[in-house]
């Protein structure tokens, strides 16, 4: 009787585990990109902000977009403007793991990457954001004869907690619209 007991809590474990697990992959495919290896909106509305749509932290936020992006879409087709889409967002990512950096980076729109960086100070994001862009505009994209630079405009704003999504996402289009 007492080995039933303990055989049958152990099963309970492993199942709870496995629940545990399959639910934690079900978390990462619900808030990820289909395309890039970032995360998506969803996970924006429902993990960096509150329900009224303000900041549930604090940090620097960077709307980062691919240049010449639509006209690759005009000239090739979406297969092309996907696989540019996800060499931009493995390149950010590999810079940002490899320079050990506390971030979080979304795919907001087609062209246009949201990057959240906590613990460093305005100066410390603006070069770290040079370096990705400098990076990327030296790095080719080919496809097929033709060769494509890299080139991104991005935009940078400190954000508090409680502050609004939506007027801080205005003052960087703003920011990157005066860029352009």
């Amino acid at each position: 009787m007492h080995n039933e007991k303990e055989i049958m809590d152990k099963e309970c474990r492993i199942d709870l585990n496995e629940l545990k697990t399959d639910m934690g992959l079900l978390r990462t495919q619900l808030f990820s990109d289909d395309i890039t290896e970032t995360k998506n909106r969803l996970w924006l509305f429902k993990q960096k902000l509150y329900n009224n749509e303000t900041f549930n932290d604090f940090g620097f936020l960077i709307s980062m977009k691919i240049s010449d992006y639509d006209s690759i879409l005009k000239e090739y087709d979406s297969n092309v403007g996907n696989k540019l889409l996800k060499q931009v967002s493995n390149y950010m990512l590999h810079y940002m793991k490899d320079n050990h950096l506390k971030y979080e980076i979304v795919r907001y729109m087609d062209d246009n990457f949201l990057i959240f960086m906590h613990d460093l100070n305005e100066d410390q994001v603006e070069e770290h954001i040079s370096n990705i862009q400098n990076g990327m505009s030296n790095y080719k994209f080919k496809h097929r004869s033709k060769i494509f630079q890299l080139i991104s405009n991005s935009a940078v704003m400190q954000y508090i907690e409680n502050e609004s999504f939506s007027s801080v996402l205005d003052q960087l289009d703003d920011k990157l619209f005066q860029i352009k």
